[in-house]
């Protein structure tokens, strides 16, 4: 089984600055900071094309229902890979990979598309758990959670680029 998940965010700046703010390590830190990361490793490279690489290693406390933390431990590891292509137009996408501490795992795409003074991000990704029974209380505690994580990430990047 897998779930979907599709969110919309929208911040107050162009293309360019919106890209530069997720690909910048201090954004990065800052997040996973704000976020609740009891540590958090950074890294950004280049790759081929123009493109940028973001890696951010984080771990959290696993503040999960009892049949989760059978799985995961105290703490939760969470590693994001996304992989910046460079602006053409009025877009920009970076394809994403997450995996976290026990069977979960997501893919998917982060398109930016800009309209003048404010660029819009959607997010869509598939989420799938590799454990037999719970894997779909997994998948939905997992959608749950990006979907708050995503909203606050929302908020610290308008703030961001408020600054």
């Amino acid at each position: 089984m897998t779930l979907t998940l599709d969110v919309h965010q929208t911040f107050p700046g162009s293309l360019d600055q919106v890209r530069a703010m997720l690909t910048d390590p201090e954004y990065a830190r800052n997040r996973a900071k704000q976020t609740g990361a009891i540590s958090c490793e950074v890294t950004v490279t280049s790759a081929p094309g123009g493109a940028t690489v973001v890696t951010t290693k984080r771990v959290l406390p696993a503040d999960l229902p009892a049949f989760a933390s059978a799985l995961v431990g105290p703490n939760l590891e969470v590693t994001e890979c996304q992989t910046w292509a460079p602006v053409a137009g009025d877009t920009c996408a970076a394809p994403f990979e997450v995996s976290f501490s026990g069977p979960l795992g997501a893919t998917g795409v982060i398109t930016l598309t800009s309209t003048g003074s404010q660029t819009t991000s959607q997010i869509t990704a598939t989420i799938k758990a590799t454990v037999p029974f719970v894997g779909g209380k997994l998948e939905k505690m997992a959608q749950e959670q990006l979907v708050r994580y995503l909203q606050k990430d929302e908020e610290l990047g308008r703030d961001w680029l408020s600054r």
